[in-house]
């Protein structure tokens, strides 16, 4: 016997589409801002992430919350987990980039390749783990 998948309202495909779409651009970011600044371009992994990881951090975010409120997945009294998951992992997330742009930035204004690319280096790398976490809780929906 198979099982059919869910059919959603064609009023949710946008949001979802943005949402996707900013998910993608950010974990793809990511990985480019982890792999320019291990490469010693601390330059381009500072404006990797301050022109490209930050916005569309916030296209990701800005978009769940739209899908979610579509959804009506604010007005579950407990919220499912899946979605308390990718809160918890994009709002801490955010602070994990902001301190690692901060970083970047300023080994790139010194030109050192130092402790700053470590700790810029660490504080992406740990963004890039919990957004492997996200993805597979938006995609397993664990309860």
């Amino acid at each position: 016997m198979s099982v059919l998948a869910a059919i959603r309202p064609d009023d949710w495909n946008l949001a979802l589409f943005v949402h996707l779409l900013g998910a993608m651009v950010l974990v793809g970011t990511v990985v480019f801002a982890i792999t320019s600044t291990s490469a010693g371009n601390m330059r381009l992994g500072y404006r990797t992430l301050l022109w490209a990881v930050i916005p569309s951090w916030f296209v990701m975010r800005i978009a769940a919350q739209w899908l979610a409120s579509k959804e009506k997945l604010d007005d579950l009294d407990p919220e499912p987990a899946w979605v308390g998951i990718g809160y918890s992992t994009s709002e801490g997330s955010l602070l994990l980039l902001i301190a690692a742009t901060i970083c970047a930035g300023i080994a790139a204004r010194r030109g050192s390749t130092g402790g700053l690319r470590t700790a810029t280096l660490v504080l992406v790398a740990i963004s890039l783990v919990a957004y492997g976490v996200a993805i597979w809780a938006m995609s397993t929906k664990p309860t």
